[in-house]
């Protein structure tokens, strides 16, 4: 099973530091990025969206708390959960600086409880085995190479009768030629990007701007390739996922609705029966795949701590599970004494040693 490398993991810990430097602290570095204020619109959006799915799960007895959230970025959908559903929960990801950038956006969209922020690595995720009831992604699975190690981790932390929520995750589009690349478009530029195209010699009979837009995303769709920022930074985006390789990694699970959302519009199941001509639809034209996969056993108990379910990284790599003590500005090992630092609110649950090689700025 392929990991992301050393060099992936500072990849993105270098580009998510350089998009929170230009949509927090007002730097230019990215022309086809959102600023300040494009990325609290989008952010709006998402959360919006999540509380919607959340209240759907909900209503199907999911149980949300506590709860995971896996490549949380700015933490958006955490607080949407802390705040609007009353859950407690982790937000984790392999980036300090987008963790950190929570407190201001918590501050933006008028949220007062934060969820706890752990930067960790997903392929050692510092809870015990069986102990949390919800993990839930957006967007974060097609950043690792191979889906298999990454779900067997989440299935493992996941408590018996426990879900597994993800969404807005890309898998390849069989019906495409790369004829051309295109940038990256900024959403707040599109608008005004497209009247002016439709003014130009060559679209005269294209009076409407939005009619462009969706003209050009039709050929971008299918002739095109997205000259990433993420990918010139050395960022794994997979968006060559095939329909085989969900269903292999998912398989784990046993029970799941797993929805493949394709671009002509044709929705339908991973697994179970299925009508042929739609997923031969969904699976030629390519989009996006949602699911919600429940692991085997009984409904955890009420009393479920999430301070409980946290254990120490370096005694996880050794196949032991030893609870933190909070120690000050320190979480604590009991077994190996291992320290694990807390900054700007953050707690660092990598090794010594990998957080010296993704952190040297600030552990050297």
């Amino acid at each position: 099973m392929t990991q992301q490398s050393l060099k992936n993991k500072r990849s993105e810990i270098r580009f998510r530091r350089d998009l929170i430097s230009q949509q927090v602290e007002d730097a230019a570095i990215f022309d086809d990025e959102y600023d300040a204020k494009g990325i609290e619109e989008i952010l709006t959006a998402r959360m919006e969206e999540t509380a919607r799915k959340m209240r759907l799960l909900k209503e199907e007895g999911v149980r949300l708390s506590p709860y995971i959230e896996i490549g949380a970025e700015r933490c958006q959908s955490s607080l949407v959960m802390e705040n609007d559903f009353g859950a407690t929960g982790a937000a984790v990801d392999i980036s300090y600086d987008m963790l950190k950038s929570c407190s201001y956006y918590a501050g933006v969209f008028g949220k007062t409880k934060i969820p706890l922020r752990a930067c960790c690595d997903v392929y050692n995720l510092p809870f015990r085995s069986n102990s949390i009831p919800f993990a839930f992604c957006y967007e974060t699975l097609h950043h690792f190479p191979d889906l298999t190690p990454v779900i067997k981790e989440i299935h493992r932390v996941l408590s018996p009768g426990g879900y597994f929520f993800f969404d807005k995750e890309p898998y390849r589009q069989i019906l495409h030629l790369s004829l051309y690349k295109r940038k990256k478009a900024a959403f707040r530029g599109q608008q005004a990007k497209a009247t002016q195209l439709s003014g130009a010699s060559k679209l005269r009979k294209i009076s409407s701007p939005i009619l462009f837009l969706k003209i050009r995303k039709m050929c971008d769709d299918f002739f095109s390739t997205a000259e990433l920022n993420e990918i010139k930074y050395g960022i794994i985006e997979n968006h060559g996922l095939s329909v085989g390789a969900w269903k292999r990694a998912l398989g784990l699970f046993d029970e799941k609705r797993v929805e493949l959302q394709s671009r002509a519009g044709v929705n339908t199941g991973l697994f179970g029966p299925r009508h042929s001509a739609r997923f031969l639809k969904a699976w030629l034209f390519g989009g996006n795949i949602t699911g919600l996969c429940r692991k085997i056993g009984s409904a955890v108990k009420d009393d479920v701590s999430l301070q409980d379910t946290t254990i120490c990284p370096c005694c996880q790599k050794d196949k032991r599970e030893s609870g933190l003590t909070q120690n000050g500005r320190f979480f604590s090992c009991k077994v190996c004494s291992s320290d694990f630092p807390v900054v700007d609110g953050v707690i660092f649950l990598l090794t010594p040693e990998e957080r010296k090689k993704l952190y040297p700025e600030i552990f050297e």
